[in-house]
């Protein structure tokens, strides 16, 4: 049997520490900036190696192309399988949670990422969105639901504040911003807000600062978090200055954003541990005695099953399930 539910957006950074360097950076004349990345004559891949070759032509562009077609390869894929188009620019990662019906005690659990891309940018935009979701799929750490440990608050600092989460992959956007178009980049974005003018780099401390502004939402995200026994003293960062950065699966502030994702995230564990408990009373009160429960002895089979529902009824009793 496999169970699969997808994991977005999760510590400190350890990526090195960005610089904006001002050199103009020369681009093969047909990667033209303001036209559609994606175009039906051209083949997936194709549409791909124009912006990779662009990516290419940058230091951060080309060190996060690097370590992201390493990471591929650590699991026998190439970047090109790793990459995809859609309606949208995501990094989509699916924990797959295995176990056998005669034997749902025993669990197997494999972690799978894929970038898409939005298929509607133009190619700056295109170009700026590769490098960050490809920062993503690269650095962010995989986390894991069903373990005991997984709790909002980490989860929220993991989205924003964690290595690869989204302050780091909009640093790498930004340092990508600044060495395609010198001097351009802060007049068309937000990236003025991360970028540190007395030390001439970009900031993360001042990317935290930003990224855990939620503005009117500051009340509603007080009173969320303390349904999970938190308060601000957990997340002294967030404030109630107005938000620039939103996330586009949620449409709100990333904190407020990852507080709906993990509740949605543990609905979906907590029914799949109903079902895995439903599945385990079956096989206890009717099922033949397995190799397993030999092994254990019986009364061994019913205290696994009753840990189980006790964990399960301590960590979801806030959740859809119950």
């Amino acid at each position: 049997m496999k169970i699969s539910i997808p994991l977005f957006f999760i510590m400190c950074s350890f990526l090195p520490q960005l610089k904006a360097e001002h050199k103009i950076i020369e681009i093969e004349e047909a990667l033209n900036f303001n036209e559609p990345w994606y175009k039906k004559d051209r083949t997936d891949e194709d549409n791909f190696k124009r912006l990779i070759s662009g990516l290419n032509k940058t230091i951060s562009g080309k060190k996060v192309i690097d370590k992201a077609t390493e990471k591929a390869a650590q699991k026998g894929f190439t970047l090109y399988d790793v990459i995809g188009i859609g309606d949208g620019s995501l990094t989509d990662t699916t924990l797959i949670r295995r176990f056998a019906a005669n034997d749902p005690s025993q669990v197997v659990y494999e972690t799978k990422s894929k970038v898409f891309l939005n298929r509607r940018l133009k190619t700056l935009d295109a170009l700026l969105d590769f490098a960050h979701e490809l920062t993503h799929y690269t650095y962010r750490e995989a986390f894991n639901p069903y373990n005991h440990h997984f709790a909002l608050k980490d989860f929220i600092r993991g989205t924003v504040e964690g290595r690869g989460g989204e302050v780091d992959a909009y640093m790498v956007e930004c340092q990508v911003l600044f060495e395609l178009l010198p001097g351009i980049a802060a007049e068309r974005s937000n990236c003025q807000k991360v970028f540190d003018k007395k030390l001439g780099v970009i900031s993360k401390e001042m990317g935290v600062h930003e990224f855990y502004k939620v503005g009117s939402h500051f009340g509603n995200f007080k009173k969320e978090i303390e349904k999970f026994s938190l308060n601000e003293k957990d997340l002294p960062e967030a404030s109630e200055g107005e938000a620039l950065f939103i996330s586009s699966a949620w449409g709100l502030p990333y904190p407020v954003a990852a507080v709906k994702e993990y509740t949605n995230i543990m609905d979906r564990v907590c029914k799949n541990d109903q079902n895995r408990l439903t599945l385990m009373q079956n096989k206890i009160t009717r099922g033949p005695a397995s190799k397993n429960d030999v092994a254990l002895g019986k009364n061994e089979s019913d205290i696994v099953y009753k840990n189980m529902f006790e964990d399960f009824k301590i960590r979801c009793d806030k959740f859809s399930s119950n």
